[in-house]
């Protein structure tokens, strides 16, 4: 609580002050004389919203520590997967639905024609992008472990491929939005391998689906833009390039002028974010009110901290231990 309060109260404002509402990121790129023109894109917020998180959660589960007996291998690890796919798929149904909110809502309005066009693509974009994001890391997953089905692999390349695009959801083609969900698959898949290889406990792999694929998403809003070559940017301009007058000549923002805004960008939100995390936690942990004993650990947070004693009754009157004796 302590945690939510402080990244909602001061960390999370200074990255939205930076970027939406004409922050200093979209005025990076300047005139000769010095005036700014232009800057990063990030339309629904691949970096303000999904990269921020995604570094608390990487900082955060570093400096927390790995859960009791994962990595063991002398634990069955099967024990620290998730518990109900069910439920899985029906937060990523919710997700997914709320997505078309945060991506098309951000169009802000549909009063004419082109805006309402601009939603409309940014509508399709995220779905194709959701779509091959999924089907990726379903594909991959099934080779990698064996020829076996990992619906949870399948739900996290969904959010994967959604956190791809977007930042670049209104400014690149339905074309690109599909390669872009493809490649956010492999970035999911390879951060989320990562994570494990380095043994950084990350339970719902936050990072990989909200930080690689938020950096990625970031990176394919330059690379993946409208613009005619690398010489004429759209960027926030939808389907218009950014253009300024500068010595009674027309200008045009370039591929690289967005690349290095939208990298600037995500190092500023990394250094931000993950610098002020490590210190909150690491002060958490200096107080040792960061995490419980082992033995609460083991018993289940549910028994120690909530009213009810559990928050699933897994038993039923099919159970062994309901069952009645034999005759």
């Amino acid at each position: 609580m302590l945690y939510s309060f402080l990244m909602s109260a001061f960390i999370y404002p200074v990255v939205v002050c930076s970027t939406w509402g004409y922050g200093w990121l979209e005025t990076v790129v300047k005139k000769e004389n010095g005036d700014p023109v232009a800057g990063y894109i990030d339309f629904a917020g691949s970096g303000v919203v999904h990269l921020t998180g995604g570094i608390g959660a990487l900082v955060g589960a570093a400096i927390v520590g790995k859960r009791n007996g994962r990595f063991d291998p002398n634990v069955d690890q099967m024990e620290f997967m998730p518990h109900n796919q069910a439920l899985s798929v029906l937060g990523t149904f919710i997700l997914w639905f709320g997505w078309y909110g945060f991506n098309p809502g951000s169009t802000l309005g549909m009063s004419d024609n082109a805006t309402a066009q601009k939603a409309a693509l940014v509508a399709m974009n995220t779905t194709l992008s959701a779509s091959t994001g999924g089907l990726t890391v379903f594909t991959l997953r099934y080779f990698m472990s064996g020829k076996k089905f990992d619906l949870g692999g399948f739900c996290n390349g969904i959010l994967g491929g959604l956190v791809s695009i977007t930042a670049p959801c209104s400014n690149v083609e339905t074309g690109s939005a599909f390669l872009i969900g493809i490649i956010g698959g492999f970035v999911y898949t390879g951060a989320s391998a990562l994570m494990t290889k380095v043994k950084i406990d990350d339970p719902l792999d936050a990072f990989a689906v909200h930080g690689a694929c938020g950096i990625w998403g970031l990176l394919a809003a330059a690379l993946f833009d409208f613009g005619a070559g690398t010489d004429k940017h759209h960027g926030w301009s939808g389907f218009s390039a950014v253009t300024w007058e500068e010595g009674g000549e027309q200008k045009w923002m370039s591929t690289g002028q967005a690349l290095m805004a939208n990298v600037l960008e995500a190092v500023f939100i990394i250094a931000w974010v993950g610098g002020l995390t490590g210190i909150i936690f690491g002060i958490f942990k200096a107080m040792k009110i960061l995490r419980i004993d082992v033995e609460t650990e083991e018993q289940g947070m549910d028994n120690a901290e909530l009213s009810s004693p559990k928050g699933y009754n897994l038993q039923s009157s099919f159970s062994e231990e309901a069952a009645p004796a034999p005759k």
